[in-house]
């Protein structure tokens, strides 16, 4: 069977990963001013160099808070950005961050698709991390990573999201410190050179997950999904949020007992999630009210 070629997209982030206060600066200009262009007079405005800038500009797009304008080609922000806005400005808030991070990995033709649905590997280092990436592109990828951008993609991605375990996950002297490093996905134990995803991921939120189990619906044309099936399918929310499956059993059920738009069924002996497809806009606004309701 001939496997169709996928077209990867490397690089962008110039190896910043996104830092505190980048998104609500990036998000604030997409909104007031229609747009977003990496450009001198934007970076002055915002107080970043050039490089910093252009990386906002791919955070801003691999994020899903900016899109293109089909007849102008300039990039403007996003239902999903006139959201943040409006309920979280400052994106303080973890459970928005989990929705990022659910977009960020549902972005087709990257690493960090790529690292969060397709490579298995639970402990592993770096180098060892590059060459899977490498080797995956050579065999799905029109134009496969050279080593220098692999090894930068995996390096902005692992600096991302990489944590100290046991102690708390961002270091306030960190200048580069990254908000994705605060969900806890992926541990660093930096005396033996090793990385690991957790198998126990706190603090996801129900919404969160459903928006996920939501996108499997739309994408695969299915109403349910035993699960088994999502904790170890593509996208799905055991890859996603790196759950193992007795974790995914405890988040599913609470997840599915506190939405109207999901319940647990029976089929042959499987357990199932039934989920309604709705927006992400519309899960992050489930999140919202929820927490407005509870303050």
């Amino acid at each position: 069977m001939t496997i169709a070629l996928q077209r990867y997209a490397y690089g962008g982030h110039y190896t910043f990963p996104v830092r505190y206060g980048w998104l609500p600066k990036g998000i604030n200009r997409l909104v007031e001013t229609g747009g977003f262009s990496a450009s001198t007079d934007v970076a002055d405005a915002l107080g970043l160099g050039s490089k910093m800038v252009d990386s906002l500009g791919f955070w801003l797009r691999a994020m899903g808070l900016s899109v293109e304008d089909a007849d102008t080609k300039t990039r403007g922000a996003s239902e999903i950005a006139h959201l943040i806005a409006e309920r979280d400005r400052f994106c303080e808030l973890p459970g928005t961050w989990w929705f990022l991070h659910l977009a960020l990995a549902r972005t087709p033709g990257t690493v960090w698709s790529w690292f969060f649905n397709v490579y298995a590997d639970r402990i592993f280092d770096r180098n060892g991390c590059i060459d899977a990436f490498i080797e995956h592109t050579r065999a799905r990828a029109i134009r496969a990573a050279s080593p220098q951008m692999a090894q930068k993609d995996v390096a902005c991605l692992l600096a991302a999201y990489g944590s100290r375990p046991g102690v708390d996950y961002v270091d306030p002297d960190d200048l580069g410190a990254c908000p994705l490093r605060e969900l806890g996905l992926i541990y660093r134990h930096a005396h033996v050179q090793r990385f690991e995803r957790t198998r126990l991921p706190a603090g996801v939120p129900p919404e969160a997950l459903l928006a996920c189990v939501s996108a499997l619906v739309e994408d695969s044309g299915r109403s349910a999904f035993s699960l088994r099936e999502l904790a170890t399918i593509a996208h799905g929310p055991g890859r996603i949020f790196c759950a193992g499956l007795d974790a995914l059993e405890t988040m599913v059920a609470n997840a599915a007992a506190a939405s109207p738009h999901a319940q647990l069924d029976s089929l042959a002996g499987e357990r199932m999630l039934i989920v309604e497809p709705q927006p992400m806009t519309a899960w992050m606004s489930d999140l919202y009210e929820r927490l407005e309701a509870s303050a």
